[in-house]
């Protein structure tokens, strides 16, 4: 009788068993068959739509890891949202080419340009003796740099020729300007003068003695504004070098700019007391709200003036052209922003601190790239 019962309580224990193990392989068949069904997630990026992929963590400013999230696309092509390791010793980026594909990065050395869509150096053009400034051609075919003998160079992009030495500087040039149309070169320098140049390399006239840290050209190329270490932005006509009117201000530095906006309106300046803005008509103070900044510019469609603050963690502001009305604000920069600046089709805004190089789409401020000068 005794083995009987036993014998039934171990039928009974491999039944239940079986139940039990039956009942856990069906949940995990059903799980895993959910898991393989489930349909990808999508976002929209315009008129199509693209899957959504899980990427690596990009490090952002704060120190923390973003989120994974969609690879951003832009009207010009897919962005690389990786960090991505730069050849230069510094990062100073200074202009994207004119279809917004490609950006310019100065060095020491040269000019690495770099290619947005494939992510990759697209080409590195190495200068004989140390770069101190550079600029490119409205039409991205003409690349001028100052170089450590105070000359300026005239290089072809396409084949990096030097087309044109500029000689004429008697120290270091810290600045170099295109006009719009192309059709000439500003440059300024540490010997108290500014020169306009022909695409000839010949000298048309200067104006000297004159302090000018920073220089900008107003959009129909009929005046020069400049910014001196000790003393009032000024504004010139550029056909005679004229002065127009010293505008106010204290004094700048060699990373500060003065820039007209696109309807010749407004004049900004990023100063060692802050950002100013002036009424080109009257030369009245509009705006000077910002007291700690290095980087200031207009939008090419004129719709916003952007600046970054220090006193307010280094962000990006996006506002209305007279600064009254913040329209966007964009976080993401570990030190005070120098170099700041917009596409040619104002699609992209690109800032860097030196050691970081972001890019944000304007409409949304997305992140679509970051470009850093070591990675770990």
């Amino acid at each position: 009788m005794l083995k009987k019962i036993l014998l039934l309580l171990l039928v009974i224990l491999i039944l239940g068993a079986a139940v039990i193990f039956g009942s856990i392989g069906a949940v995990l068949s059903w799980f895993v068959t959910r898991s393989d069904q489930t349909p990808r997630m999508v976002v929209e990026t315009g008129p199509t739509q693209a899957a959504m992929s899980t990427l690596p963590s990009i490090p952002v400013s704060t120190g923390k890891p973003a989120n994974p999230g969609p690879s951003p696309t832009s009207v010009k092509g897919q962005l690389s949202s990786l960090p991505v390791c730069f050849s230069t010793e510094e990062l100073i980026p200074f202009v994207f080419t004119p279809e917004a594909t490609k950006l310019l990065v100065r060095a020491r050395s040269g000019v690495q340009i770099f290619d947005l869509e494939s992510g990759t150096q697209d080409a590195f053009i190495h200068s004989s003796q140390e770069l101190i400034a550079a600029a490119l051609s409205p039409d991205g075919q003409v690349l001028a740099w100052s170089l450590d003998d105070n000359t300026i160079q005239l290089l072809r992009i396409s084949n990096q020729e030097v087309l044109r030495t500029l000689s004429g500087h008697i120290d270091m040039v810290t600045k170099l300007t295109f006009s719009p149309a192309g059709d000439f070169l500003v440059s300024a320098s540490h010997d108290n003068s500014v020169r306009v140049w022909n695409m000839q390399g010949e000298e048309l006239r200067s104006l000297q003695p004159v302090e000018a840290l920073g220089i900008g050209i107003s959009k129909d190329g009929s005046m020069l504004a400049t910014v001196s270490f000790d003393g009032p932005v000024s504004q010139w006509d550029l056909d005679t070098l004229e002065k127009i009117k010293d505008l106010g201000g204290s004094g700048g530095y060699d990373t500060s700019d003065a820039e007209f906006s696109p309807d010749g309106q407004y004049l900004a300046a990023d100063l060692a007391t802050g950002i100013f803005l002036w009424q080109v008509s009257d030369g009245n103070l509009v705006w000077n709200e910002v007291k700690n900044s290095m980087a200031v510019t207009f939008s090419p469609d004129g719709k916003y003036l952007a600046y970054s603050d220090v006193d307010d963690g280094n962000k990006v502001f996006l506002t209305s052209p007279d600064g009254a009305r913040v329209i966007r604000t964009i976080e993401g920069i570990q030190s005070p922003v120098w170099a700041l600046f917009f596409s040619p089709d104002g699609s992209l805004l690109a800032a860097s601190d030196g050691i970081e190089i972001h890019i944000w789409r304007v409409e949304d401020r997305t992140l679509l790239y970051i470009g850093k000068a070591a990675c770990p």
